[in-house]
Formats: structure tokens, sequence, C-alpha cells
């Protein structure tokens, strides 16, 4: 873990918190925009799957279709879906509905990321081949205060047959009152959403009254309808407090962890190798480096550890305070140790692997688990606490992009001088890339699929695997360096 002390791999690191705490500004100022929204409407078969669709139906007999529509276009829509009968001379297309009046129109809205699958039952009275049942997909136009058709169809092929039946379809109409007030209330959600305030206590109420609409109940639909216009003012007041509460929590968090990161860098850079010596205040420096060429404090120190044969890193630095501040001797000392010029010897080492899982040299364990339970708890609480969302993504970024690598890492190259400190964090970046989505590829071929409670759980066991193996080896390392001094 010492190789995180290094002044480049902490200013490396700083920059990748920082660069975290921006885009979790981004993020955040960017929230419900949809850079290419869409609606879906597929169509399904009498079970509500894809497949086993009628292909021949008798003539006055209903037979049983689902339709499926959703929403992905950033805002609460307002659907129509006309159901037409056509043949194979009929032209439909993205641009041109079907000319020919529906039998059936289902309505729906929908609020972003949401679907609905529709059950329909349709009655066909007159035998023909190659009879095209057509679905189409229209919107209400808030600018044109209308239904515009939005370009998405979809058709069913089937044969009708039987005797013509002289019955003709109805088709129920609503009443142009009940359709001005329907439209009045998917406006008043509109620009209720538009404030940021939470609509969906009126989309559940303006999705009853289309579904009171459709069966003929018109007065109890205009009553929801009235509750939903009733209800715009609030919803809007508090959207607007919450919006603003929201961006100041989120912006005055990052810009919070920006500064303490900067802050912190500047502030521990020194500080955090006074904290190292005194962790090894006790560890005896013997020269091994032969003839190195030195120049200032890592010379002074080779000819005082020369001279004195034998001495501690509380002494070395306690002789050398009136040339060289405490953390330039402890940071040159540590220079020494990984170019393998001194020896390095804890006089009371641990005895067994628990003292050594729980002692100072499995610190980097104790850190990776303390992040990995930070990023859990912001994970899962952000939705709650707004103040957790900037930290969910600083946090979550050194859980994705270099945990993962880290604990792999260490457990490849235990002895700590195979590479330099910049090397083992570009390495743990890297391997965190390879290794993130390895986990998801796996995951896809499980029960539990690529979705968050398996990744969270997946990514952790991955990483406090890695590390318990690394805390193995390095334990094994330093009983065989001990059992060679004792020979």
């Amino acid at each position: 873990m010492s190789w995180l002390l290094d002044e480049e791999v902490l200013a490396v690191l700083a920059a990748i918190i920082v660069v975290s705490a921006t885009f979790a500004v981004a993020q955040a100022l960017s929230i419900g925009v949809v850079r290419e929204p869409f609606s879906e409407l597929g169509l399904l078969g009498p079970a509500g799957l894809i497949g086993d669709y009628p292909r021949q139906v008798d003539a006055g007999s209903p037979f049983k279709l689902n339709v499926y529509i959703g929403n992905h276009e950033g805002k609460t829509m307002y659907y129509k879906v006309l159901v037409k009968v056509g043949d194979s001379s009929s032209i439909v297309n993205s641009t041109t509905p079907l000319q020919a009046e529906p039998i059936m129109e289902l309505r729906a809205v929908l609020a972003h990321g949401e679907s609905k699958v529709i059950p329909i039952n349709i009655t066909l009275h007159e035998p023909a081949m190659n009879v095209r049942i057509i679905f189409e997909v229209w919107a209400y136009n808030e600018d044109e205060g209308r239904f515009t058709y939005r370009g998405l169809w979809n058709q069913l092929w089937l044969n009708v047959t039987g005797e013509a039946l002289n019955v003709s379809p109805i088709k129920k109409a609503i009443s142009r009152e009940v359709e001005e007030a329907l439209a009045q209330g998917y406006l008043s959600i509109r620009r209720a959403e538009r404030a940021g305030g939470n609509v969906s206590t009126m989309i559940n109420l303006m999705s009853r009254a289309l579904d009171l609409a459709v069966e003929g109940d018109y007065d109890e639909a205009k009553r929801l309808v009235s509750q939903v216009l009733a209800m715009e003012d609030q919803v809007s007041r508090m959207g607007i407090e919450a919006e603003r509460a929201r961006l100041l929590t989120i912006v005055g968090s990052s810009i919070i962890i920006c500064v303490a990161c900067i802050g912190g860098f500047m502030f521990l850079r020194h500080r955090i190798w006074n904290f190292w010596a005194k962790l090894h205040r006790d560890w005896m420096v013997t020269w091994i480096g032969g003839d190195l060429k030195l120049e200032g404090i890592e010379d002074s120190l080779r000819h005082q550890i020369k001279v004195r044969k034998e001495v501690t890193v509380e002494e070395l630095i306690s002789t050398q305070r009136s040339k060289y501040k405490p953390y330039e001797v402890a940071r040159a000392i540590c220079r020494l140790v990984r170019r393998g010029a001194i020896g390095f010897v804890d006089p009371n080492p641990p005895k067994s692997f628990i003292a050594y899982f729980t002692s100072r040299y499995n610190l980097g364990f104790a850190i990776a688990a303390l992040l990995t339970a930070l990023c859990i708890i912001s994970v899962y609480t952000s939705n709650m606490l707004q103040a957790l969302a900037a930290l969910r993504i600083v946090v979550g970024s050194i859980f994705v992009l270099f945990l993962p690598g880290y604990s792999l890492v260490e457990a490849l190259y235990p002895r700590g001088d195979e590479l330099s400190p910049l090397e083992r964090l570009a390495l743990s970046i890297g391997l965190s890339l390879a290794l993130v989505p390895l986990v998801g590829l796996i995951l896809n071929y499980t029960p539990w699929g690529i979705r968050l409670d398996p990744i969270m759980v997946s990514l952790s066991l991955l990483t406090l695997g890695l590390l318990f193996i690394a805390s193995v080896r390095k334990y094994g390392l330093l009983s065989l360096r001990e059992a060679l001094k004792r020979g």
C-alpha cells in the first residue's frame, strides 16, 4: 500500500476524483435530457408473448391480441393507438397513416421510461383473404393542440372465413367535451413536469380518467381530470423547490469534494510521510546497496546508516532534523527501500496470519473494504439523500475503475518492488477496465443477469477476494523472510 504514498500517484488519483466530481455536476445538470427520444409499439399474441398470432379467424368471432406501447421521449406522453383494417393495396408508412376509419382506439398516458400492455378483442364481420390489421401510434401535440401521427405502426395479416354478418362495427367515440377535458388534463401534467414536479399521482389519475372515458363514464372521467388540474399548482411549486434544492445539493457537494480532494492532496502530500514514519518508527534500517551513486539527503542517510550499522527510522529522522524536514527524510527512506538499497526490518513482525491481517501490513485491505462499503451505501441511499448523489459518482468511479485492478495487481505482485508506483497505478486502472466487462459478461449467462445488485455483489466479492489472496501471499513472503533470518 505504501506505493500509493508516492506524490505522483496521489496527484493522479486527486485528478481522477476531481474529474469524477465534475462529471457528477454535468450529469446533475443534464438529468431529464434525452438525446435520442423514441416511442415503442409492439404487437403481442393472445398470451402476451411475441408469436402465436392468429392467422385465420371466423367472421363475427372476437380474437384476442395485446398491444405494447413504451415511452422513451424524455417527457410524459399522451398516446392514442388507432386500429384500422386494410388489405394488400392499402398504403401506410412512417409518414402516411392508413386512410381508413379506425375500428378501435386505445389510449394511454405514460411517463418517460414507462410502458403498458393493453389487451384488446377485435371482431371482424366481413370474410376476406389477406386482411391487414394495422396499428398506428398517434400522440398529442402540445404546440398544435391535437393528435398527430408519430410515424410508428405495426400490422397483422390474417384471413377471415365464414359468412358475412349484417352487423356494422360499433366504435365508441369520446365526446368532444370530454376529449377537450382530457387534453387539458394532459397539458396540466406537462406544465407541472416542466416545473420539475413529481407527476406520478397526476398520471395515475389521468390514466383512470382515460379508462372511464373509453367505457363511457364521462362524468367520473371529468371529475378525475378536475383533480388533476387542481393538483398542478402544488406539484409545480414543490417541483421547483425540489429541483433547486437538488441542484444546489449536488453542485455544492461536488465542489466540496473537489476542494477537499485538492486541499487534502496539498495538505497530506507531506504530512502523510510523517504518518508513515510513525508507523515504522521502530523498524531497523541497514545498508545493503553497495556503492550506489547518491546525492543530497539519500547520500547523507547512507553515510549515517553505514556509521551506525543498525539504526531505527525514528533515530534517522531525529539525527537528520537539523538539515532536512522529517517528511523529506521519511520519503527518502521509502525510496531507498524500493530501490533495494537498505534493509528494512520490523523488530516485532506478526506471528500469525490473523495478526498480520489485522495489522498495519494489511492497511490496503482495510481501505479497500471501507471504500467498497462507502460505495454500496452511496448507491443505495443516493435516491433518498441527494447529497450522496455526487459522492456516489466519485466513489463509484474508484470502485469500478480502480479497486478491481488494484486488487489483482496486489495479488499478482505481492512483494511491492516488482513495479514502480506509476506502473502499479496504470495497471490498476487498465486491469479494472478489463475485469469489469468480464464480470458483466459472466453475469449475462447466469440467472441473475446484468443488474445493479448482482454487479455490486460480484465486484465487491472480486475485489475483497483478490485482496485476501494478496494478504495470504504477502504473509507468506514475510514468513519466509523471517525464517531465512532465523536460519
